[in-house]
């Protein structure tokens, strides 16, 4: 089974995390099931870094991914228990019934090492589903090694991004009556 995947190719991930947090909002506004994961991020002038969370948007669960090293340290560093409970409710809601569209915040350097969400994209194409998510321009050749040439460089805009997410689920029998009913205007 095929499925669409649009990547946002960035230099900066702080804005295409609060891009793809609007967009999320947006969507679910359209009443779309959406499954996967969106990062917010909160700044923190105190500390070298600030506190990062991931959405899960079946549910809405933010789970913390940042590790709280104090106020002596340098550097950010993952919370390894707060990401594999993130990837497992992302699972759990790719592989359920009823899913319009993927988001997976970001193919990042876990995920160009062989960790991360990687299962999760794989579960995300071969269920068909559309998929969006962000990739560093410094790791487009890892992303071009996982997942080939077929996806598609969209425009980081909020309307560009919408758009292609509206054309994707129309696209999809599954959200036939729904978009009859207006949700892709």
């Amino acid at each position: 089974m095929q499925s669409a995947i649009g990547v946002v190719v960035y230099q900066s991930q702080h804005l295409v995390d609060g891009l793809l947090v609007a967009l999320s909002r947006r969507l679910r506004e359209r009443d779309l099931r959406l499954a996967g994961l969106v990062q917010h991020n909160e700044d923190d002038a105190c500390t070298a870094c600030g506190d990062m969370a991931l959405e899960d948007l079946a549910t809405g669960r933010l789970v913390p991914i940042s590790e709280q090293r104090g106020p002596g340290a340098s550097g950010c560093r993952l919370d390894a228990q707060g990401l594999a409970t993130s990837a497992g409710l992302a699972a759990a809601a790719i592989g359920a019934d009823g899913v319009d569209l993927v988001i997976l915040n970001k193919f990042g350097k876990a995920e160009a090492e062989g960790r991360g969400l990687r299962d999760e994209f794989a579960l995300a194409v071969g269920r068909g589903l559309p998929t969006l998510t962000a990739v560093g321009e410094a790791l487009l050749p890892a992303w071009r090694s996982f997942a080939g040439e077929d996806w598609q460089v969209l425009e980081p805009s909020l309307e560009a991004l919408e758009s292609w997410c509206l054309a994707q689920v129309a696209g999809d029998a599954r959200a036939g009556e729904r978009v009859a009913e207006g949700i892709t205007s």
